[in-house]
């Protein structure tokens, strides 16, 4: 089964002639999505998406609910991450719902994600110091769903869909923290 929400971007994409993968799409599907109102549920990006273990430079998403979230200033329930290694008990992330939309499109075109395998990936996003607001590190039992893999056809799709669910702040400030720390 394909997810419903990407398959409908694809077709708008694809009427509007644009090519996916380049600059240009990046953009389109920037200013197309978060013309959009906010998903409210995680479930309309995950639907009829395969778990997968979670491996460096692959894209993932899932429910969270952060140990020591008391002490946060803001947090992200619904990571949207770019894993960039496993670690005992979890792994470290880029959380791209911590850069501005806009920013999370120039690091992936300009590090050229769709030419790389994906530790390649995740080397080149761990090396971008505008991704270092973003690097959080994540624990396997605070997950409160599984982790579900994003294919890497449908990222330049996947990043600017608005489901950030942050806690304690907007997203806007969220944004802005993370703009002045680059």
């Amino acid at each position: 089964m394909s997810n419903k929400l990407f398959k409908r971007y694809k077709t708008l994409a694809a009427k509007a002639e644009k090519t996916l993968g380049t600059k240009e799409s990046m953009e389109w599907f920037r200013r197309r999505i978060r013309k959009d109102k906010p998903i409210k549920s995680i479930d309309r990006v995950t639907e009829g998406r395969k778990l997968r273990t979670i491996e460096p430079g692959g894209m993932y998403t899932y429910a969270y609910d952060p140990k020591t979230k008391k002490q946060l200033p803001f947090y992200d329930l619904f990571p949207l991450i770019i894993c960039l290694e496993i670690v005992r008990g979890g792994w470290y992330g880029v959380n791209l719902h911590y850069l501005p939309p806009a920013m999370r499109a120039n690091v992936l075109y300009e590090i050229g994600y769709g030419k790389l395998p994906l530790p390649r990936i995740a080397k080149a996003i761990s090396l971008d110091p505008r991704a270092t607001p973003a690097m959080k590190r994540y624990l396997f039992d605070h997950c409160q769903t599984k982790p579900t893999y994003i294919p890497k056809d449908e990222w330049e799709i996947a990043i600017q869909l608005p489901f950030e669910n942050f806690v304690k702040a907007t997203a806007k400030q969220v944004w802005e923290n993370s703009r002045s720390k680059v």
